[in-house]
C-alpha cells in the first residue's frame, strides 16, 4: 500500500485538503500559501498530526492561541524527559544493562534540537537487549514505573491484566512490552489548565485539584521488526542496534541514541509499518526523517547494507522516500552522503560497560583528619527499628556509588538492638555531634543526613536543632507522634493506655520487643515536637505506596513544608515500595544520586 493512501483512508477523497498540504510542504522546507481556514484550524491539524511544533515559530496572524500552550508543555517535557533519561540510565548502568533510545528526546539529541524546536512527547522509546528485557522492567519497576497504568480523554486509568496482554498480543505491539508509567506532576502547566482540553486534546495530561497531572511512559523494545498480517515476523533485534548506539551531550546530560545512519534508514522502514499496516495517521516521522537528511545526508552506504542484512525493510524504505519525494519534495539524493561518520559532539558507546557490583554495605569508617584529601563529602545513615548496618539493599547498592564519587557512607543503627534503646532526642543529639565531626574531619566537604523510618525523626529532630547538614533524606518518614506503629496506635496512645502514673523504667510493648515508657515519652516530645519549618536544608522525602496512610501522611507534611522553599527540596513515590523501600533498591538509590547530582552536591 501507498503512504498517502494509508494516511487518506476512510477520508473519501484522493489528494490531501488544504491544511494537510500546507503541513506536508512545511515538513518539505516550502513556503505554500496560508490556508484559508486559518491559523487555529491550521494548529488543531498540526496538533492531530503531531507536527505542532513546526508552528513554533509562527508569529502574529499566522500564530494560534494555541501554539504557546504546545510550546510550553514541549520545554517542560524536554526537562522531565531528560532529568527521567538520566536517573534510568544511571539505574541500568548499575545494573549492567545495555540501552539506547529512538525517536523523540534521543532524535532530538541527534539532531541538537532545542526545547523550542523539540516534538512534544511524554514517552521514551528505549532499546534493550531481549536477553536483559525481565531485568530491565525489574529496574524499571524499581524506579517506581507500573504496567497498565493510562490517561485517556483526560482522565486516568488502570489497565486489567487481561487487557495489557492483549495489547502486547496487537500486531503493532511487536517487539515491546506493554508501556509502563508513573505518575509525573506538571506545575508548570497549571497557569494554562484550562485552554489543556482545547489545544492539547489528545495529549496525556489531567487537571486535577491539586494542579496537572502527566505520565512519564517508558516503551521498552526488544525489537524493532513487525509482524505481518499472516503472523510471520520480521526481526530486527534491539541488541544488534544498540552496537551503533552513540553517546551525545544533550542540554547537560549524556544522552545514547542511534548513530546518524541508522536513525534515518530505521525511521524510513517504522514510518511505512506505523502508518500502512498499523493504520497511524501522523506525519511526525516524514518531519523527523527530513530533519535527519537535510543536516545528515541520505546514508546510502549504511542503507544498503541494512538491507542486505534485513531485506524485508527495502520496500517501506522506498515507499517513504516515495511519498517525502511526491508529497513533500523531498528529495535524499539532493543532499550528500558524507560516508562515515559520527554526530559532532558524540563518542561511540556500543559497549556500556557494567559497573562493578556495589560492596556489601557495612558500618563505614568515619572520615578522620588523616583523610581529608580523599574524602568528598560524607553521608550518616540512620537506620529505624531493628535495623543493623549493611540491611539494607539500596543503602548498600547507594554507598558503592557513593564510593566512587569519594563520598564516604557512615551508617549508624541506634534502635537495633532489643532491650534498651536510647531516647530520639539523645540520637537526635548525637546525630548533630557527628554532622560537626565530620564536617571539621573533611575540611567542609558536604555532609548529609538520611534517617530511615524512626531514624527520620531522629535526622528532622537534629536537622531542625541545628545540625548543619548540605542536605536531608526521609525514607518512611516519622514526622508526629500519632503514627500507628502497633494495633495499639502511636506512641501518644501507647502512652495513654500502659502510662498513668507508671514510671519511666516501666517496660511495655512496641513493635518487635519492648521498651522503656521513658522511650516513649521522649519520642512523643521529641518527633511530635519537631518545629519543621527550622529544617532549612534541602530535603528530598521518599516514600513507598504500600505504606500506612500515618506514614504517608508525614511524608506529604514534610515535603509540602520543604517544597514550599523552593532550594531543590523534593518527593518521590515509589507505588509498589515497602515502609523502608527495600524492595527498591535500585530505583531508591538512583533517586538519591539524581537529586544529589541535580542539588550539586556530586559534581
Amino acid at each position: 500500500m501507498r503512504l498517502k493512501e494509508a494516511l487518506l483512508r476512510g477520508q473519501g477523497r484522493e489528494e490531501f485538503d488544504e491544511l494537510d498540504s500546507f503541513l506536508l510542504g512545511t515538513v518539505g522546507g516550502r513556503a505554500p500559501g496560508f490556508p484559508a481556514a486559518g491559523s487555529d484550524a491550521l494548529y488543531e491539524r498540526a496538533e492531530h498530526r503531531r507536527v505542532a511544533h513546526l508552528l513554533h515559530s509562527r508569529a502574529g496572524r499566522e500564530a494560534s492561541g494555541g501554539i504557546e500552550v504546545n510550546r510550553r508543555f514541549s520545554r517542560v517535557m524536554f526537562d522531565h524527559n531528560l532529568r527521567t533519561w538520566e536517573e534510568i540510565a544511571g539505574a541500568f548502568a548499575d545494573a549492567g544493562i545495555r540501552v539506547a533510545g529512538v525517536k523523540g528526546l534521543f532524535l532530538g539529541a541527534l539532531l541538537r534540537r532545542t526545547a523550542d524546536q523539540a516534538r512534544v512527547t511524554t514517552d521514551l522509546d528505549l532499546l534493550v537487549d531481549g536477553r536483559s528485557l525481565d531485568a530491565a522492567m525489574e529496574v524499571l519497576a524499581s524506579l517506581g514505573f507500573v504496567s497498565g497504568l493510562d490517561i485517556k480523554d483526560h482522565a486516568f486509568l488502570r489497565m486489567s491484566s487481561r487487557a495489557i496482554r492483549e495489547l502486547e498480543a496487537q500486531q503493532g505491539s511487536y517487539g515491546q512490552v506493554a508501556p509502563m508509567a508513573r505518575l509525573l506532576k506538571l506545575p508548570e502547566m497549571d497557569p494554562v489548565a484550562e485552554d489543556i482540553g482545547r489545544w492539547l486534546p489528545g495529549r496525556k495530561l489531567v487537571r486535577t485539584s491539586a494542579g496537572v497531572r502527566s505520565l512519564s511512559v517508558v516503551d521498552l523494545h526488544f525489537d524493532m521488526g513487525h509482524r505481518d498480517a499472516s503472523g510471520a515476523r520480521h526481526a530486527i533485534p534491539a541488541g544488534e542496534l544498540l552496537d551503533s548506539a552513540v553517546t551525545v551531550r544533550h542540554g547537560g546530560t549524556d544522552v545514547r541514541t542511534l548513530d546518524h545512519a541508522t536513525m534515518t534508514w530505521l525511521l524510513c522502514y517504522r514510518a511505512y509499518c506505523d502508518i500502512a499496516l498499523f493504520g497511524e495517521r501522523r506525519l511526525k516521522l516524514f518531519a523527523d526523517i527530513t530533519d535527519l537528511i537535510r543536516r545528515g545526508g541520505w546514508p546510502s552506504g549504511a542503507v544498503e547494507a541494512a538491507v542486505a542484512r534485513y531485506p524485508f525493510i527495502a520496500r517501506p524504505i522506498e515507499e517513504t522516500l516515495r511519498f517525502l519525494r511526491e508529497e513533500c519534495a523531498v528529495d535524499p539524493g539532493a543532499w550528500r552522503d558524507p560516508g562515515p561518520r559520527q554526530t559532532p559532539g558524540s563518542r561511540r558507546d556500543s559497549v556500556v560497560q557494567r559497573d562493578p557490583a556495589p560492596p556489601p554495605a557495612t558500618p563505614a569508617t568515619p572520615a578522620t583528619p588523616d583523610t581529608p584529601a580523599t574524602v568528598r563529602g560524607t553521608v550518616l545513615v540512620c537506620h529505624g527499628w531493628g535495623s543493623e548496618p549493611g540491611s539494607s539493599p539500596w543503602v548498600g547498592r547507594l554507598s558503592g556509588r557513593l564510593a566512587r564519587r569519594g563520598m564516604a557512607v557512615v551508617e549508624l543503627a541506634p534502635f537495633a538492638a532489643a532491650g534498651d534503646v536510647p531516647g530520639l532526642s539523645e540520637v537526635a543529639e548525637t546525630l548533630r555531634e557527628r554532622v560537626e565531626v565530620a564536617r571539621k574531619d573533611t575540611g567542609g566537604a558536604p555532609v548529609g543526613l538520611i534517617g530511615v523510618s524512626l531514624g527520620s525523626a531522629a535526622a528532622l529532630a537534629a536537622v531542625a536543632g541545628g545540625a548543619a547538614v548540605d542536605f536531608l533524606v526521609t525514607v518512611g518518614t516519622v514526622a508526629s507522634a500519632d503514627v500507628g506503629v502497633t494495633a495499639d496506635g502511636g506512641p501518644r496512645e501507647l502512652l495513654a493506655r500502659y502510662g498513668g502514673g507508671a514510671g519511666d523504667d516501666e517496660r511495655v510493648p512496641f513493635l518487635t520487643g519492648q521498651v522503656r515508657l521513658g522511650f516513649l515519652r521522649d519520642l512523643v516530645a521529641c518527633a511530635g515536637g519537631t518545629d519543621l519549618s527550622a529544617v532549612a536544608s534541602p530535603v528530598l522525602v521518599l516514600s513507598g505506596g504500600t505504606d500506612n496512610e500515618w506514614r504517608l501522611r508525614d511524608a506529604a507534611t514534610v515535603a509540602a513544608h520543604a517544597e514550599a522553599r523552593g532550594d531543590g527540596s523534593a518527593r518521590r513515590d515509589f507505588p509498589a515500595g515497602n515502609h523502608t523501600l527495600d524492595n527498591a533498591a535500585v530505583g531508591t538509590a538512583s533517586a538519591v544520586l539524581s537529586w544529589l547530582t541535580a542539588l550539586g552536591v556530586l559534581g
